[in-house]
């Protein structure tokens, strides 16, 4: 009996596909050994992992001067060295690149003082940046932005003229609270398909992939900046920011909880 045992195993083994001493034993092919920790799959690398999530679209924010910072000053509009305004108070804030102005730009704080880094300035609501700020902008979005030097009366620190030169049509009107568009019959040719109305801004994040930092086509009001020039700000320590996200952030998901009924 045993001797037939040992024969029938020896004529598996031989069955068994391989090559030299390789061949498994028919122990083994019957009875596999654990596999051992090492022998696990290995999580994907890094690169993988980081190309994973930036995949996903970027987040935008509008970005405002903080109106409540009790060391916030009105700024005026600004002025050419001889004093004037320029014909459009919108020249610095239409989402386009302006041609230098010949000399330094000029502006007013109310009260006397140096200003906040990031100001609005004036009816045009001009951004004023402080040279720290200047510098995240400089750095993260060099074809997004113009830096003009300007003069802050009173004070000698450096600040600049921030001009966003990328005018995106990404407004999503659906996602808005509200968004309405001015039509043929109210406004010249030129303007038609432009925003009368726009409350809860909201953005299509593929619309501007790619852009740090714009103005939305139609409702160039807005400036917008991407996350990482909202986190770098943030860290630099910039002074009279205000940010509102245009961009809905993920929704994380919503596991409901098994209600246990309560025991009279």
């Amino acid at each position: 009996m045993f001797r037939r045992l040992t024969q029938a195993l020896r004529k598996l083994t031989r069955r068994i596909p391989g090559a030299g001493g390789d061949v498994p034993s028919a122990r083994e092919t019957l009875f596999p050994p654990p596999q051992l920790p090492e022998d696990r799959p290995r999580p994907k690398p890094a690169a993988r992992r980081a190309a994973a999530r930036a995949s996903r679209p970027t987040r935008y924010f509008d970005l405002h001067d903080d109106f409540r910072h009790p060391a916030r000053r009105e700024l005026s509009d600004p002025v050419g060295p001889d004093g004037r305004k320029s014909d459009s108070v919108w020249l610095y804030t239409s989402g386009t690149p302006v041609a230098p102005p010949r000399g330094r730009l000029e502006v007013t704080p109310d009260p006397e003082g140096a200003p906040l880094d990031f100001s609005l300035a004036g009816a045009g609501l001009t951004p004023i940046v402080h040279a720290r700020a200047a510098t995240v902008f400089r750095e993260l979005a060099p074809d997004d932005v113009q830096l003009l030097p300007v003069d802050v009366e009173g004070t000698r620190e450096p600040y600049f003229v921030l001009v966003a030169t990328r005018l995106v049509p990404c407004i999503d009107d659906p996602a808005c609270a509200e968004a309405s568009r001015y039509t043929a019959d109210e406004v010249p040719a030129e303007r038609v398909g432009h925003y009368r109305t726009v409350r809860g801004l909201r953005i299509d994040a593929r619309r501007a992939a790619g852009v740090r930092v714009l103005r939305t086509w139609g409702w160039p009001v807005s400036l917008i900046v991407s996350e990482g020039i909202k986190e770098a700000l943030e860290h630099a320590g910039v002074s009279g920011l205000r940010f509102a996200e245009v961009t809905e952030p993920p929704r994380p998901s919503r596991r409901r909880k098994a209600r246990r009924k309560s025991r009279r």
